[in-house]
């Protein structure tokens, strides 16, 4: 069977390429109503169809598979014959559609600068000093870039207001008119100059509730700022803290290991002279290798949150952390009541609560009419204009419109009763950000007082492994009726109790900044207060 000629009618060319777009069924010598050819038929291929394939498998672009799949549904209208593509090629996404994902590409297609660069300058001559907590936290604020997201969100948000507030003087615009009329004698092409200006004369409060909610925006805003500024401060002296604890674990681990490697020189002295057996060395061999292991533990999670905390600084390394705990961050968690004007959580939502009452006000006006004055002056550039034996080339006009939306299709309607739920929402975010804020200082205030209970306790178990330490040494030593066994527990026990008293310091202060950032004392209790923190001043 041989295929009727295609006409040229239905030739295209694409990118250089000519594809042949299917006619009917019929000029194929089919009868009408013959599904579409598939991709895995042998017999009887059109040659647009293998042109096609061809084009699509040598290219290997996504611009040719787009107008592939474009052009098959234009086909089936067109010609009444239906290509049915790869399914591999079919399904697979466009390059600009939502569902690829690559980063490269976003790289190039949103133009974004250099990534490879420093993420900071690091202050590396600052590095070498001892670090005490608050040098820490006034570092850490005045550069971290999570607070000057914050800050450059709230100059954004203070242009807002100006904005909002230039409704309030005239808007004047101007512009050039051009266009053909036949509505006069002598009409024709009509140039002119326009100056138009329209002042609001009242409005209902539209402007004015603008306005508020771009203030309650800047409110918002702020709070969000110190919320910015109370959590790299939290951070921050949460990660010193953890430094801390791990420098006395890995002193308390050293010192442990130099006790065990006398007490081992000791054992294996009494070998040598026969008054004690092989077994003893060896005991004492593994206790030193666990002492060793244990103090390899502790100086990697030293390294790790040093370089958390040089992650907070920006710097490359911190070296030596000060182990003093100021006495004023120790009695955080005896507050009996929150000021919740202090708390930056509450003072957001709160501020969220004043926009959405705003943006509550404005769908109520926006239901009532609009008055305002608006003069115009237009100068023709020719004397084809109406009138133009008797009227000046610049003329003028003064108009007091009054505007009102009649029907909007239950818009307005809709979107007041939006901005009801919005208010009710962030009245229901206040309450619960004041319950947050409570529940988290309750929770670090009783654990903080079991935790002050321990250390009262682990006190005495440990003078009282250290008398028993010194029992057991000298009947071991002196009288013989203890074994090395005995003396290397009690040795162990000493040190997991010294391990595990740090532990609880560590967890104790970390309760204590909780308290302050729970209460909003984080500000105060580091003195982050009447300074300037990257371009915003702070003030009680």
């Amino acid at each position: 069977m041989r295929h009727r000629e295609v006409p040229a009618r239905n030739v295209v060319n694409y990118q250089g390429t000519a594809i042949q777009i299917a006619p009917p069924a019929s000029c194929y010598g089919l009868p009408e109503g013959v599904p579409g050819l598939t991709n895995g038929e042998t017999v009887n291929t059109p040659v647009w169809v293998k042109r096609v394939r061809a084009a699509t498998a040598n290219r290997k672009s996504h611009s040719m598979r787009r107008y592939a799949k474009r052009s098959a549904a234009g086909l089936l209208m067109l010609t009444g014959t239906l290509l049915i593509l790869d399914p591999a090629m079919a399904d697979e996404p466009d390059e600009d559609s939502p569902s690829r994902i690559s980063t490269q590409f976003l790289v190039n297609k949103q133009d974004l600068p250099s990534l490879s660069g420093e993420v900071s300058q690091p202050l590396l001559e600052n590095s070498t000093q001892t670090l005490d907590i608050g040098k820490a936290v006034q570092r850490a604020v005045q550069w971290h870039p999570a607070i000057s997201e914050q800050v450059g969100k709230l100059l954004e948000q203070s242009e807002q207001v100006d904005v909002a507030r230039s409704k309030y003087y005239p808007q004047i615009s101007g512009g050039i008119s051009n266009g053909i009329t036949n509505s006069y004698s002598g009409s024709g092409f009509s140039p002119s100059l326009v100056l138009s200006l329209s002042q609001m004369l009242y409005d209902f409060g539209k402007v004015d509730s603008s306005v508020r909610s771009a203030n309650a925006g800047v409110a918002q805003q702020q709070a969000r700022v110190l919320v910015s500024i109370d959590k790299v401060a939290h951070d921050t002296a949460a990660a010193v803290v953890q430094v801390q604890g791990y420098q006395e674990l890995v002193a308390i681990a050293q010192a442990q290991l130099e006790s065990l490697n006398t007490i081992g020189g000791l054992a294996r002295e009494r070998n040598e002279q026969g008054a004690s057996s092989l077994s003893d060395v060896v005991q004492t061999n593994t206790r030193i290798e666990g002492a060793r292991a244990t103090l390899m533990q502790y100086r990697a999670n030293l390294d790790r949150w040093r370089a958390t905390l040089a992650t907070y600084l920006g710097w490359q390394t911190v070296n030596r952390v000060s182990n003093d705990f100021p006495a004023r961050l120790g009695k955080a968690c005896e507050v009996t009541q929150i000021d919740d004007r202090t708390l930056p959580t509450v003072l957001a939502a709160w501020a969220q609560a004043n926009q959405a009452q705003a943006q509550l006000d404005y769908a109520d006006a926006q239901q009532m009419p609009t008055i305002s004055l608006e003069p115009e002056v237009n100068h023709y550039l020719n004397d084809r204009y109406a009138n133009s034996q008797t009227l000046d080339r610049t003329q003028y006009s003064a108009y007091i419109r009054v505007q009102m939306p009649l029907y909007q299709g239950g818009g307005l309607n809709a979107q007041r009763n939006a901005a009801k739920h919005t208010l009710d929402a962030a009245n229901a975010m206040v309450r619960s950000a004041r319950l947050e804020a409570r529940q988290q200082l309750s929770a670090s205030q009783n654990e903080s007082m079991s935790l002050s209970t321990t250390l009262a306790i682990q006190a005495r178990q440990q003078a009282l492994g250290e008398k028993t330490r010194e029992l057991y040494q000298q009947q071991y030593l002196q009288l013989g009726t203890r074994q090395l066994l005995d003396v290397l527990n009690a040795e162990q026990e000493i040190y997991q109790s010294r391990f595990t008293e740090q532990q609880t310091i560590s967890q104790l202060r970390t309760l204590q900044l909780d308290c302050l950032y729970s209460t909003g004392q984080t500000r105060s209790a580091f003195a982050l207060n009447n300074q300037t923190i990257q371009q915003v001043e702070i003030q009680p």
